[in-house]
This record gives C-alpha cells, sequence and structure tokens, in this order.
C-alpha cells in the first residue's frame, strides 16, 4: 500500500515546525512499513538540519530532494514517492508551482508514479511539468526538454506510440540543433525514438538508429558504457523482432554479463536482459533455459515491485508461454488468467500489455482444446489490435495469425484462408519476404490452400 500525505501547514506557509511534523509522520510510517534504512536515512538528515539550525532556510528540503533523487535512482519506488510528494506539498506551499524548485519536485513525483506502474498518474503529473516548464523557460530549454522526454517515456508505457514519437521527434531536433549529434542528451533522444519505432512495428528504423548510435559512441564512451550496453540491448531485441535470432542472443549474452558484473543480478536493468534473453530462448524453443531465467525475473520482480505491477505481470506472462511450450498447460492457463484479468483492472482491456497476454491466453486455450474460449478471446483481442495499433502492426497481424489457427482446428477452412492472405500480405509489405514469420505465413497459406483443394477434389 503507498500512502500519500496531504500536509496542512500552520500559521505560516514557511513554518519549520508544519515541516518537521510531517517528516515525523513519514518517519512513522517508513518504520511501521519495515522500510528501516530509509527511515534512518531521514531521521539523519532532520537531525543534521537541527543540529546546524537549517530547518527553516530550504536547506533541509533541499537535501530531502537528494534523498528522493537517491530513491529514484536506486528503484525504490515507494519510498521515492512518498518523501517525493512530501516535498512537493512543501515546494509548493513556500514557493508556488512555477518556482524551478518545486517543478524539479513534480518531476520527481511523476518518475516515481512512472517506477510504480502508475503511468496515468505519471502522465498527469509529466503533462503538468511539461506545460509549466514551456511557459516559464521555453520550448527548448533543457529542463523542458527532459521532461518531454519522461513523458514521451510514460507515453510508451501507456501504449501511446504515436503521442511519444511526436514528442520524441521533437526533442531529438531541438537537441540536435542546440547541443549537436555527438552530445549525449542527443545521443539518449535517438535510442529513445528508435525504441518507439520497435514498438511502432517500424523495425528497419529501429535497427538504423541502434546501429549509428552504437558506432558513434563505442570509440569515446567504451564497449560496457550503460548507455551503450542499452543500445545493444535495444538492439537485440529488434534482431529478435526480425527474427534474427543468432545476432539477437549473442548480443544479450555479452550485455547481461556486462550489466551483472557492474549492476549485480538483482537490478532492474539486469532482469530486463534476463527477460529478453529467456524470449530469445524461447523463441528457439529452448524452453528449460527459458524457464530458468524468467522465473528468477518474476520472483525478483515481485519481490522488489510488487504482485500486480506491470513488469512482474509482464514476467509471469512470459512464464506462462514457456510453460505451454513444455506442454505445462493447466498451469499456463492459470499463470496467463492471472495475468490478463490484473492488466485488463490496472492497465485497461486495450493497452497493449494487456492485448499482448490476451493473444498468448488464447493460443493456450486452444492447446488446451478450449476452441470455443480461444475463438472469443482470438477474436476480441484481433480486433481490438486492430483498432490500437494497427491492421499492419507485427503484434495484429499475430494475433490474425493465431485465429486463423484456430479457425483451422474448427475444419472453418475458408475464414482460415482469407485470414492467411491477410496476415502473408501484411508481414510481406511490413517484415519482408525473407522474415521467418513472412515464411511460416506462406507455408500456412499454401497448406490451407492445399486442404480446400482436396476437399474440392472429395
Amino acid at each position: 500500500m503507498v500512502f500519500s500525505f496531504l500536509y496542512q501547514w500552520a500559521a505560516r506557509p514557511d513554518s519549520p515546525r508544519s515541516l518537521l511534523d510531517a517528516v515525523d509522520d513519514l518517519l512513522s510510517s517508513y518504520t511501521s512499513r519495515g522500510l528501516t534504512d530509509e527511515a534512518t536515512k531521514l531521521h539523519n538528515i532532520v537531525e543534521d538540519a537541527k543540529k546546524k539550525d537549517t530547518v527553516g532556510d530550504g536547506a533541509l528540503l533541499d537535501n530531502l530532494g537528494t534523498l528522493v533523487k537517491g530513491y529514484l535512482d536506486g528503484a525504490r519506488w515507494v519510498a521515492a514517492l512518498d518523501l517525493a510528494q512530501l516535498v512537493l506539498d512543501a515546494r509548493m506551499t513556500l514557493s508556488g508551482e512555477t518556482d524551478p524548485a518545486t517543478l524539479t519536485a513534480m518531476s520527481n513525483v511523476a518518475s516515481a508514479y512512472w517506477g510504480q506502474g502508475r503511468w496515468d498518474e505519471a502522465a498527469e503529473t509529466g503533462s503538468r511539468v511539461v506545460e509549466l516548464r514551456r511557459r516559464t523557460l521555453g520550448a527548448e530549454h533543457p529542463q523542458t526538454l527532459i521532461s518531454m522526454a519522461n513523458l514521451a517515456s510514460t507515453y510508451s508505457r501507456q501504449g501511446r506510440w504515436k503521442e511519444a514519437e511526436r514528442l520524441h521527434v521533437t526533442v531529438l531536433e531541438a537537441r540536435m540543433r542546440t547541443l549537436g549529434l555527438d552530445h549525449a542528451s542527443t545521443m539518449t533522444s535517438m535510442g529513445n525514438l528508435a525504441v518507439t519505432y520497435g514498438n511502432l512495428g517500424r523495425y528497419a528504423e529501429a535497427e538504423r538508429l541502434e546501429q549509428r548510435l552504437i558506432e558513434l559512441s563505442e570509440t569515446r564512451l567504451g564497449a560496457t558504457d550503460s548507455s551503450i550496453l542499452t543500445w545493444k540491448s535495444n538492439l537485440a531485441e529488434t534482431y529478435r523482432e526480425q527474427g534474427r535470432l543468432a545476432k539477437a542472443e549473442s548480443l544479450q549474452l555479452s550485455v547481461l554479463d556486462a550489466r551483472e558484473q557492474q549492476l549485480g543480478s538483482d537490478h532492474p536493468l539486469t532482469l530486463t536482459s534476463m527477460a529478453n534473453l529467456a524470449a530469445t530462448y524461447r523463441q528457439q524453443d529452448r524452453w528449460e533455459e527459458a524457464e530458468r531465467l524468467e522465473k528468477r525475473v518474476a520472483e525478483v520482480s515481485e519481490a522488489v515491485l510488487g504482485r500486480d505491477h506491470p513488469q512482474t505481470l509482464m514476467a509471469v506472462g512470459n512464464l506462462a508461454s514457456t510453460h505451454r511450450g513444455q506442454g505445462r498447460l493447466q498451469s499456463a492457463i492459470e499463470l496467463g488468467t492471472r495475468v490478463v484479468e490484473t492488466m485488463q483492472a490496472r492497465l485497461g482491456a486495450h493497452h497493449p500489455y494487456t492485448l499482448t497476454a490476451m493473444a498468448d491466453l488464447a493460443v493456450t486455450y486452444q492447446r488446451q482444446g478450449q476452441l470455443s474460449d480461444a475463438e472469443a478471446l482470438a477474436a476480441e483481442t484481433m480486433t481490438a489490435m486492430q483498432g490500437t495499433l494497427g491492421p499492419d502492426h507485427p503484434h495484429t497481424l499475430t494475433a490474425t495469425a493465431n485465429l486463423g489457427m484456430i479457425y483451422q482446428s474448427q475444419g472453418r477452412w475458408e475464414d482460415a484462408a482469407a485470414l492467411a492472405e491477410r496476415v502473408y500480405a501484411g508481414r510481406e509489405k511490413v517484415l519482408g519476404k525473407e522474415h521467418f514469420d513472412t515464411t511460416l505465413a506462406l507455408e500456412d497459406l499454401r497448406r490451407i490452400s492445399w486442404v480446400e483443394a482436396a476437399d474440392r477434389r472429395m
């Protein structure tokens, strides 16, 4: 449970006593929830301020803000949000909404929401930061551009990929004008745009940007710099989506090894690398290797982020897919159902993550022989993806192919043929003739045509 504090300030708005009272409340909250390390750090900051008699001159709030930043950098999202909200409330009361320190505090609140998977609240808060910084600092001020990039990242998590693309393009163009191509912030913007292209299924554009980034920076930063590792990880994901699994695996292994050495095995970025490598193993039917990694990711995510955090749910969904591949269908259905129901409640029925989980569960129903359930869920998913992602997005085409396979299981060859033709045409256009998925679609279309021809001869 996350506690939000709405503080009532005493007689005058800059009252040190009110701030200390609020901090005392938060200390009690940290202690009652077992956040002893956070409570100790907060206590030490307050005691230091009392000794130096700096409680009322802004120094205490500055130090609390630094502590918030440390929590955000360490992915300690619950503690970060509680303290960030306290600092924001104090800044709003003391300095007003447009003060630079207030806007920094507001941005920290948005980041804490983002880390908890509360993306609607992150977007609402982040939009306000962008609006106020544009008004007070200008559209191309570095702080404004940072806020826009953060908001674009939130839009991506919400599945609002076209809006994310527009923001990322705006930020990249501004940074290229003001900072130049080789500046670290410009390259970060290029990397963000590449990820968005990947989300949109525009893999060739994503690959070009990611390769360019790595070439630009590898000699300057070194092969194991954290930014380069991120870009290599993203490039590996692009390779995987393109069906280039050997290249994806090689790059993923090198990134995972570097992150384990630099960050440790439980760091969120290390877990992301594990999940990505597991996805490649899954596509190669290397089920035991995939399961070992996925169980680790799911366990740590649940312990650190919580059972219902979107990252945890995605990890459990991946594990469900692997169980299906291993023939453990009942377990796959139980895990998949939990993921779908929780994502629908938390993210909404048409969020891309929810739709992916629904599509996966429909495949499991089919394997279990529950064809009626499979058809209903697959048809719902395909229709929703067509509206949300577009009819030619690779994920929509996969959902369409899944529904076609269900029709084949039901002997509905004419319906299956219509979908198979749509899938092949879409994949040829989007992925190219040589892509593995396009080849599968052509084989599927030929098989259906052969069955239909055989039926006509009977």
